[in-house]
């Protein structure tokens, strides 16, 4: 896969001094997402704090919302309250799109509903970095060098793009769109983000052409109907999951975890700080090759307003 340093959307103006330290990525200390790493997740979201020379790295380990008043959302608050950010790096954008990627900035502008906040915790982050004059980049490698990696492992085309479009389930329940698998909906929106992904991907058009290849794919590789039995835990990158889908997720994990991590200790070499804002799997994921690069946590926790006391 083509790393953060290569691509084209690090072209940024500012560089380190001569004397800055450089530290090396370690992605070989990736944690593997297990089911005893998964059960000794905190309840709810929380952050990491980082001393890095002069600069602070800041992950927030979001618990995935859309309720304003969710502690993902407060936690991210409180971060640009508490500190001060030259880059703000958010999942679910591939970083190839430049810095203040228009998708990104578009979620900044808009305001939520009765509480609900359409595009989740990317909002807030998004937002706050606009108005505190901090840079927007995407932490996600670009579809099609994880497809090339899922396909070194064995992994399939039916699979990847299987799970590309799986992967999606969740958020649409989130998003109130559907109740579950089985709502009537889902046929659509499944159809639709199918369509979407295998373009993404660059499959041709036989590749789960549509809704009813795309039931008899997890049907096989989960062994049950796609339906109101769904669990998030299908969707989840578990080594030793249960079900099919959790070892392409796994594999995909991979890939995206490498590239954050390396594109993390790219702004921590270029003297920024930043705050990256990813579900709570990742940062417990790269927590030990965080450690492994740039030393261990000042605060980690979900009362970041204790964090300044306890980094400086």
């Amino acid at each position: 896969m083509r790393g953060p340093a290569i691509a084209t959307m690090l072209a940024l103006t500012v560089f380190a001094c001569a004397s800055a330290p450089q530290y090396a990525p370690a992605p070989e200390h990736l944690a593997p997402w297990t089911t005893a790493l998964r059960d000794s997740q905190p309840d709810g979201a929380y952050a990491a704090v980082y001393n890095v020379g002069k600069e602070t790295l800041v992950f927030v380990a979001a618990e995935h919302a859309n309720e304003t008043d969710s502690p993902t959302f407060k936690i991210i608050e409180d971060a640009f309250r508490l500190f001060e950010f030259q880059i703000v790096i958010v999942e679910g954008f591939p970083a190839s799109e430049g810095l203040n990627p228009a998708k990104l900035v578009k979620y900044a502008g808009e305001r939520a509903v009765n509480g609900f906040q359409e595009g989740g915790e990317a909002a807030p982050a998004a937002r706050g970095a606009l108005n505190h004059g901090a840079l927007l980049q995407g932490g996600e490698p670009d579809d099609r060098d994880v497809r090339d990696y899922a396909l070194s492992l064995g992994f399939k085309p039916d699979d990847i793009l299987g799970f590309y479009t799986l992967r999606t389930a969740p958020q649409l329940i989130r998003e109130r769109k559907i109740d579950s698998p089985a709502d009537p909906a889902a046929v659509a929106l499944i159809t639709n983000d199918l369509s979407l992904n295998r373009s993404r991907l660059g499959f041709d058009s036989n590749v789960l052409p549509d809704y009813q290849a795309f039931r008899r794919w997890y049907e096989k590789i989960n062994g049950k109907p796609f339906d109101a039995s769904f669990l998030l835990e299908e969707t989840g990158p578990l080594a030793d999951g249960r079900f099919g889908s959790n070892a392409v997720a796994a594999a995909i994990a991979r890939a995206r975890d490498s590239f954050l991590h390396e594109l993390v200790i790219e702004h921590v070499n270029q003297q920024r700080s930043a705050l990256v804002v990813f579900g709570g799997s990742h940062y417990l994921i790269q927590r030990p090759a965080l450690e492994a690069a740039i030393g261990a946590p000042c605060y980690v926790g979900a009362e970041l307003e204790f964090a300044p006391a306890s980094c400086r």
